[in-house]
């Protein structure tokens, strides 16, 4: 949506709202560098939003800047992704406390978050969930891990490890079968990616 800066006030408005605000002008479709002069606005150009500097941090859109060209394009700056902050929490019993949650408490949950849409997006096929495991030196190890597991997961994975034509990260199963194979969440992670190359 096309954006104009007020030369008056320095305002920024789409031309929507530019066209609301003269009713009884009557505004061309397309509006020239006459239309903006007599309007007394600039148009407002669209410039790349940059990289953030650094993991934790965001750019954000920030009003408008001129440029060297003096043309007036989106201004951006770069803020903190998290700041500490108070909540207050009510028990059960109507009492209230204060919690502080830190930047490092922010950054765990959405490490966790991000971490979790990650592997909901991790879904193979289990010919090469097989190639993986093999790469890995671990495929010789499955049947012997789901033998020696106990009921009901011993069925329920002995069916998907025979049966499913594709594997889930998420699924709970494959939990239990990391663990049964000595392997860590992360460890799992890696060979989930590795099998989605093969």
């Amino acid at each position: 949506m096309s954006e104009y800066r007020i030369r008056s006030t320095g305002e920024v408005k789409t031309q929507g709202q530019i066209r609301s605000d003269h009713p009884n002008t009557s505004l061309p479709k397309v509006w020239t560098e006459a239309t903006c002069d007599s309007l007394g606005i600039d148009p407002v150009l669209a410039s790349p939003q940059p990289a953030p500097s650094g993991d934790y941090k965001v750019v954000v859109r920030d009003g408008v800047e001129q440029d060297a060209n003096d043309n007036w394009v989106y201004a951006w700056t770069e803020r903190d992704m998290f700041t500490e902050y108070s909540e207050d929490v009510t028990d059960d019993q109507g009492v209230t406390t204060t919690n502080v949650v830190t930047v490092q408490d922010q950054i765990d949950a959405y490490e966790a978050q991000q971490l979790a849409t990650k592997r909901k997006g991790m879904v193979v096929t289990m010919r090469q969930a097989r190639l993986a495991l093999s790469q890995a030196e671990k495929l010789t190890f499955v049947d012997d891990a789901i033998a020696e597991m106990q009921e009901p997961d011993k069925t329920t994975i002995s069916i998907e490890w025979e049966y499913a034509s594709t594997v889930e990260r998420v699924s709970p199963w494959i939990d239990t079968m990391a663990t049964a194979l000595g392997m860590t969440g992360e460890e799992m992670d890696a060979l989930f990616e590795l099998a989605a190359t093969l």
